[in-house]
């Protein structure tokens, strides 16, 4: 069974502007074992970071290496649940990290990050890399 990995834009923006880094050898390693999941508000993220057309259009294509998931109704309702409840406990997170989140729980996958946003949601499986 694959265990399948949201990569988080913190991550993707390491694996593109630091060739040497960590983040770039546990995604390169995700890719190999084609584990690397991907959805479009992460994607529009990252690409809105690149100034140049060609540049966003490159980056776009090493994207295209991962699985797109698209979230359903009931993933954009949970990521709103889940937004109310955090802010109710004085934590407000932004709606790309909930989106990224309520799909991760649902279809049992984890997410790569380093954004401490993820550490406030309960119940959410992190990948470490190696």
């Amino acid at each position: 069974m694959t265990t399948w990995v949201f990569v988080d834009t913190c991550i993707w923006e390491a694996f593109f502007e630091k060739p040497h880094s960590a983040e770039k050898r546990a995604v390169d390693d995700l890719l190999d074992s084609d584990r690397v999941l991907t959805m479009g508000p992460v994607v529009a993220e990252v690409l809105q970071g690149f100034r140049r057309r060609d540049q966003a259009n490159w980056v776009a294509s090493r994207l295209r290496l991962a699985h797109y998931w698209e979230p359903d109704w009931d993933d954009w309702v949970n990521a709103a649940t889940l937004g109310r409840s955090l802010a109710a406990k004085g934590h407000v997170v932004p709606l790309t990290d909930l989106i990224l989140a309520s799909v991760a729980m649902r279809i049992d996958a984890s997410v790569y990050t380093i954004d401490p946003h993820f550490d406030l949601i309960d119940g959410l499986k992190r990948h470490s890399p190696d």
